[in-house]
């Protein structure tokens, strides 16, 4: 049995696709970025999932991600969000990817390279509204629209633009991104004014979509990117989104119980102070594994159905809990650091972090998955590493 395991409840995430789905307007598009590894959930299994929902379109970061979702027979779109090198395009066309475009440059290699594949290549614009990472200027983009229509061998079937600090509610973030979603309806406008308005546009991520619903949802937007909110972690509260729950857990094995007197420190640097007699857990999980250092200070996991807090500096591959107020805990119990008992997004709060900065390295470095369908199949859960379960092929 592994000792650090993620078990992804994919009942769960069919769940919360519903009810995302559900607090939208009739007919809005759903893509799903499965980037990371789906966030460390498992890209194949998600996007296996996320096609028998009816999503609309996956998103990726690489072409071998797209590769991957094309090799279990997924035919539904896929957009590349980010650039992708020169040597890597045909590749991409050869699989069906739209290709995310923001230069005329990049959309004549896309051009040339679908011309000697004699097939036409999907492309999206990506237009930079204020998070300056990729995309062409707003003041840009109606003139590389007007440019690719004229490209051969291309399509432009979409547009869109990100969005930096839809997850803030602070006055200032607020106003910065009411004025990405208006430049960018704004530049909507006037495409579909001189007939040039591509099928797909969408500038809304997951917290976007809470907290900005009637913004990002309005004519000419009529898609949205939604990821953390359908894995169970609503960035932003708002009482619709509360009904999403998290779909992976994430825990570890209780390798070793060792007693520390009061007064007595324990751990590297002899960071933990016992203040009283403690029983102390050793979970077998540490940074190497992907358990963030910073749960030294205020972390906690779950154990028999109570809190116990991480003490002393997390270690390579263990990390160490005070359970004297748990009692009965063993050797080979399991705790549970991530999951609906210990929501990511709370012991991210805890430490200070993003929770896809907290939940994605731990659940990439976990030594297996179960993929399951409902919580109560957990016993019979099959490990896996990458793929489906035999329930799902």
């Amino acid at each position: 049995m592994p000792s650090v395991l993620a078990t992804i409840d994919l009942g769960v995430l069919a769940s919360n696709i519903d009810r995302v789905r559900a607090a939208l307007p009739p007919h809005f598009r759903l893509l799903l970025p499965v980037k990371a590894d789906a966030y460390g959930h498992g890209l194949e299994a998600v996007a296996h999932t996320a096609a028998e929902c009816g999503i609309d379109a996956l998103g990726v970061a690489r072409v071998d991600e797209g590769e991957r979702i094309r090799r279990i027979g997924l035919r539904l779109p896929i957009l590349l969000l980010a650039p992708v090198l020169p040597n890597e395009v045909q590749r991409a066309i050869e699989l069906g990817l739209s290709l995310q475009v923001s230069d005329p440059e990049s959309a004549r290699d896309v051009s040339r390279a679908a011309k000697g594949l004699r097939t036409v290549a999907h492309v999206q614009v990506n237009v930079d509204t204020g998070m300056r990472r990729f995309g062409v200027p707003p003041e840009r983009t109606l003139d590389l629209v007007r440019a690719l229509a004229r490209t051969p061998f291309l399509e432009v079937e979409g547009i869109f633009s990100h969005l930096s600090s839809a997850d803030s509610e602070a006055e200032e973030d607020r106003q910065f991104t009411l004025g990405q979603i208006r430049a960018f309806r704004s530049l909507l406008q006037e495409l579909d004014q001189i007939g040039l308005l591509p099928p797909w546009r969408h500038v809304a991520n997951s917290a976007a979509i809470i907290q900005y619903t009637s913004e990002v949802t309005a004519f000419p937007l009529n898609m949205a990117r939604v990821a953390t909110l359908v894995l169970g972690y609503p960035e932003v509260d708002r009482p619709w989104a509360r009904a999403v729950v998290p779909v992976a857990t994430l825990t570890a094995k209780v390798i070793a119980l060792k007693d520390a007197a009061a007064g007595e420190r324990v751990g590297y640097g002899r960071g933990h102070r016992a203040e009283r007699q403690e029983r102390l857990a050793i979970l077998s999980i540490g940074y190497g594994s992907g358990y963030s250092p910073l749960f030294a200070r205020g972390g906690t996991v779950e154990l028999h159905g109570r809190r116990a807090p991480v003490v002393g500096r997390i270690c390579l591959e263990h990390t160490l809990v005070d359970v004297t107020e748990v009692p009965g805990v063993a050797v080979g119990d399991e705790a549970e650091l991530l999951g609906p008992g210990l929501p990511a997004d709370e012991a991210a709060r805890r430490v200070g972090l993003e929770v896809c900065e907290l939940l994605v390295p731990a659940l990439r470095a976990a030594d297996a998955r179960a993929y399951v369908r409902d919580a109560a199949m957990l016993d019979e859960a099959p490990l896996l590493r990458s793929g489906l379960s035999a329930g799902l092929s």
